[in-house]
């Protein structure tokens, strides 16, 4: 049965959780975010109520990517969740990367490459569990999640539903890479651009 993310907002919930919310809209990105790589992002209002769109340069592994700027506040060692969607607009001959990370040897997240299935991962100092979750890409707006337990869980959701290979309980970020942020990434894969759209993200973490 799929863990329900949500539950209804009260001073209670306020004191004893982080809430960030961010439904993209407007004419600009606001400062907290960080674009980073070679790309551009746009706010894109007439979508879905406004989407954030990366698109990647057009040279092969030019790659394009949102975070926190390296503000690093997100506690792998309490309860965490990120959600986001999205859709890819192009789907072959890409990367698409999402995940609370520390650096690129530590962290948790979904992974694709070019038009295949969806992968779930986790990395701690350089070591890796690698797991298809047994969903592939295509072109439609999709809902991910991802839940960390202090237990030592990492639980992923696509739509709600929980993917295949989840939880995973191994190579979960630890000791001093355990403050993580948010980051999503497209890279292309050959000398053509490629772009996604991100329609919100929402973090939510226990105190």
């Amino acid at each position: 049965m799929s863990v329900r993310f949500h539950e209804a907002f009260s001073l209670d919930s306020a004191r004893r959780q982080f809430n960030f919310f961010e439904h993209f809209f407007g004419d600009s990105l606001r400062d907290l975010w960080a674009v980073t790589g070679v790309g551009s992002a746009a706010v894109v209002d007439a979508q879905d109520g406004g989407v954030i769109r990366l698109t990647t340069g057009a040279t092969a592994n030019n790659q394009y990517n949102l975070n926190w700027g390296d503000m690093r506040t997100l506690h792998i060692n309490k309860k965490v969740t990120i959600e986001t969607r999205l859709k890819a607009i192009t789907t072959t001959t890409q990367y698409i990367f999402i995940e609370l990370m520390y650096d690129q040897d530590n962290f948790v997240g979904f992974w694709v490459l070019e038009d295949g299935n969806w992968k779930v991962r986790s990395e701690n100092g350089g070591i890796i569990t690698d797991l298809d979750s047994g969903i592939d890409l295509d072109g439609n707006f999709h809902v991910f999640r991802i839940e960390c337990f202090p237990v030592g869980e990492v639980h992923f959701y696509i739509d709600d539903v929980e993917c295949g290979n989840s939880p995973i309980t191994t190579n979960i970020p630890s000791d001093a890479a355990d403050y993580l942020q948010p980051l999503i990434r497209i890279t292309t894969r050959e000398n053509v651009a490629k772009s996604m759209d991100i329609d919100y993200v929402v973090v939510r973490q226990e105190r």
